[in-house]
């Protein structure tokens, strides 16, 4: 069967990703990471009025027919939340940063370019006056009936609190995805268990629920099942009813032992199998009844790089986040690539203090220190050779995931 490249493979799963048409209501105390379904339109002008820049003296400069002024008379003061005042002309008022202007006053002169002159009753400016220096005009920020926030916006705690400057306090955001996993394998054991001869720990769940999480998904989780063909087919058939899409690591080769293969076949249809990736050349991707399904390598870096290459972004798209393609930078390489290799790879590198990436020494798919060692994967693509300081595409890992 012949492998299937990238972003072949990448852009036939998204053409298939389904927007999650449910959306709920929410108080914006509990959107973070929650995904924009609808346009957030300011009804308010941000800042509601002219007010301050600083503290200092808001003058009522006669910038006309007296330019050469530079004593003003105290007559007011005025503080944050106060009623906006007058200001007649020649004349100051002591003000304080977000107070309102004073009608007639057209400069706010900061307090350290002020002097305080006949028993501080007047002020002398000891700079060139500018009109509406200091000034924050009504609107500056945000005008009435301008979108804020953009649908698709994945909510983060600075859009939050821009949303609660205008008087924002529920927001409608796209219903949580669904996802639904299980693990196989007589080998495995669950962390905290005495490990017997032959057995090996089952990281995977713990690797796969995190980024589950990150993403900000509904999980649930069947455990470990019963490592045969019709335990397989019970699972898989019992979260297609109920979730929006399937995650599974293990049982995608051709081995007698591997059984989500060909249970995906039975129940449902397998679109893609065998890309050209190294780690994680046997992912499937299908769908059963209305849920999609994307089976990953056993292997806990091939699950995790094939997770964060093609169901990360896969997952975004279903969420309605309108930016879900994983973002790459090109950096130099500090290490020689002689050998040309059949399937593209992502070997896990750090970059030293020079932005050059170094490539961790062990690249195997069973390292899963290789990925905590790492800033991120660079991708090296197939039937090429690279040598030091070639530019290749890095993507940082706390971004993809």
């Amino acid at each position: 069967m012949s492998l299937i490249n990238i972003d072949d493979a990448l852009k036939f799963m998204l053409k298939r990703a389904k927007i999650q048409p449910k959306t709920q209501i929410i108080s914006i105390k509990n959107a973070i990471n929650r995904v924009l379904a609808k346009d957030v339109i300011s009804t308010i002008n941000v800042p509601g009025f002219d007010n301050s820049a600083m503290d200092g003296y808001a003058i009522s400069f006669d910038d006309e027919n007296n330019k050469k002024q530079t004593s003003f008379e105290i007559t007011n003061r005025i503080t944050a939340g106060s009623n906006i005042s007058e200001l007649n002309l020649g004349c100051a008022a002591r003000i304080f940063t977000g107070a309102p202007i004073p009608k007639g006053a057209n400069v706010v002169v900061m307090q350290e370019e002020c002097e305080l002159i006949n028993d501080k009753k007047f002020i002398k400016v000891k700079k060139p006056i500018i009109k509406n220096e200091n000034i924050r005009p009504c609107g500056n920020d945000i005008k009435s009936g301008e979108s804020i926030l953009k649908k698709g916006t994945k909510l983060k705690p600075q859009d939050i609190a821009l949303a609660a400057s205008v008087g924002v306090n529920e927001i409608e955001v796209f219903n949580k995805i669904k996802i639904g996993t299980f693990f196989t394998g007589d080998e495995l054991v669950e962390p905290g268990e005495a490990l017997q001869e032959g057995k090996i720990y089952n990281s995977n769940y713990y690797s796969i629920t995190a980024l589950a999480n990150n993403l900000n998904l509904e999980i649930i989780n069947l455990g470990n099942i019963k490592d045969d063909f019709s335990s397989t087919c019970q699972a898989i058939e019992e979260l297609s009813k109920k979730c929006d899409l399937i995650v599974t690591t293990g049982g995608v080769s051709v081995g007698e032992e591997d059984h989500i293969k060909p249970a995906i076949e039975k129940l449902g249809t397998l679109d893609l199998w065998s890309i050209r990736i190294k780690p994680g050349k046997p992912l499937a991707f299908g769908k059963i009844n209305n849920c999609a399904f994307v089976g990953l390598p056993g292997n806990p870096v091939s699950a995790m790089v094939t997770f964060l290459i093609f169901v990360s972004p896969f997952i975004k798209k279903m969420q309605g986040i309108e930016n879900h393609l994983n973002k790459s930078r090109k950096v130099k390489i500090d290490f020689n690539w002689n050998r040309k290799k059949f399937r593209t790879e992502f070997v896990r590198v750090r970059l030293n203090e020079n932005d050059l990436a170094t490539m961790y020494p062990k690249q195997g798919s069973d390292v899963l220190s290789s990925m905590v060692w790492a800033d991120g994967l660079l991708e090296i693509p197939y039937d090429l050779t690279f040598k030091k300081g070639d530019m290749l595409n890095f993507y940082k890992l706390n971004d993809i995931m």
